[in-house]
């Protein structure tokens, strides 16, 4: 097995607001000095995105005597953990009647039911103020009346299924929104998506889990007395680490680690403004099936993100960048739909997140190799990784 040995990582001028606001671009320069892995380890979590922090920890808290390492090219790493939207949500009405044209309907409540449990979960391990949680709720607009009427008809069913399963009523509610007809989401919230993945780094660090960036896996090969894998340090110089399991949470680049493997990458742009005189919408929002979405940050902020539906395959890229034809959709509906001029953009930054075919995250286990993969959150890495992750512990032997 072999892996890429390099990954565009964006300029400081393509980094998340969130990211900037931490200040990492200073405080995180004590961490940049490479330090060498040790020779053994009883555990190594390759990939230190949510997912991959979430495995390191509850393999501590499974066993906690253990070596554990968990290993990232970057700091802060590359995919979406710290470059998304900071939504926490399980997914609207829209979304549901097109996912259950890929799968059962179900399945479809069932995993809106592991977002909800993955959020409770992770604010349960951090506490609301170490991840920014804000529970402000969402909606789900429409600026098409007739469609609001349709996905209306399905408000009652999904609203059973969901307490069905979480004991929980009401989670779909009509209602307008700024003269528009939406349905609102009351149990939605919105969180600091680089201050929770700092927080559970953290964690971790006093948890005894060696963390260490820099680390390019270069193979994985399985022996008789355990994994071994083959590492290179920023100069290129090679080393090999010997474990007894390794826990895979690569998501958008595993297929440079398995071309087989179904996960394939979906890049997502993020537009932010600066801070506006009046900022009419409050919460989180999605419209278009949740291919488009927006909240307020803080009180006067916009943040507008998404529309991958309107150029699919230029979006299919592990490259960070700017989608021309994409910005121009969101400057449009910034304006058109919102009411806002676009001119007040400050920010614009990208996340790569990895796509399965039927939206449902890869978890496997392969004993005969000592290997757990946990990958493809499918642009659902807020609200699943933490449950993914605790999965993926649970897994390995």
């Amino acid at each position: 097995m072999s892996v890429q040995k390099s990954v565009h990582r964006p300029s400081y001028a393509q980094w998340s607001y969130w990211e900037r606001e931490l200040g990492w671009d200073q405080a995180l320069t004590s961490y940049l000095a490479y330090k060498p892995l040790e020779k053994n380890y009883d555990f190594v979590v390759v990939g230190a995105g949510f997912t991959g922090l979430s495995a390191a920890y509850h393999l501590a808290k499974k066993h906690p005597t253990a070596k554990i390492a968990l290993i990232d090219r970057h700091l802060p790493p590359l995919g979406a953990s710290t470059r998304n939207a900071g939504f926490a949500c399980i997914g609207t009405i829209g979304e549901f009647i097109a996912d259950s044209q890929l799968e059962r309907a179900e399945r479809v409540w069932d995993r809106m039911h592991e977002r909800w449990q993955g959020l409770s979960l992770l604010r349960s391990i951090l506490g609301d103020v170490a991840i920014g949680y804000e529970p402000l709720g969402g909606h789900e607009l429409f600026t098409d009346e007739a469609e609001f009427e349709r996905v209306l008809t399905h408000l009652a069913h999904c609203n059973t299924a969901l307490k069905n399963r979480t004991g929980l009523d009401h989670w779909y509610k009509p209602t307008t929104i700024n003269d528009y007809s939406a349905i609102s989401m009351p149990r939605e919230g919105q969180l600091q998506p680089a201050k929770a993945w700092s927080g559970f780094a953290q964690l971790c660090e006093q948890m005894g889990i060696r963390l260490a960036w820099g680390q390019s896996l270069v193979d994985v090969s399985k022996k008789a007395n355990g994994v071994f894998l083959t590492v290179e340090d920023p100069s290129h110089q090679s080393q090999q680490v010997h474990c007894s399991s390794v826990i895979l949470a690569t998501n958008a680049f595993s297929t440079s680690l398995d071309k087989d493997i179904s996960v394939s990458p979906g890049r997502g742009l993020v537009l932010l403004t600066k801070v506006l005189d009046s900022q009419p919408w409050q919460g989180t929002f999605h419209a278009h099936q949740g291919y488009i979405y927006f909240r307020n940050v803080g009180a006067h902020r916009l943040l507008l993100g998404g529309a991958r539906h309107v150029d699919v395959s230029g979006e299919n890229t592990t490259q960070f960048g700017i989608n021309k034809e994409i910005k121009s959709f969101l400057f449009g509906y910034m304006n058109e739909v919102l009411g806002i001029d676009p001119d007040g953009v400050e920010y614009e930054w990208s996340g790569i997140m990895g796509f399965t075919p039927e939206k449902n995250p890869i978890i496997r286990s392969e004993p005969s190799q000592n290997m757990v993969w946990a990958v493809g959150l499918s642009g659902m890495g807020v609200a699943l990784s933490t449950g993914l992750g605790k999965q993926a512990a649970e897994l390995v032997s």
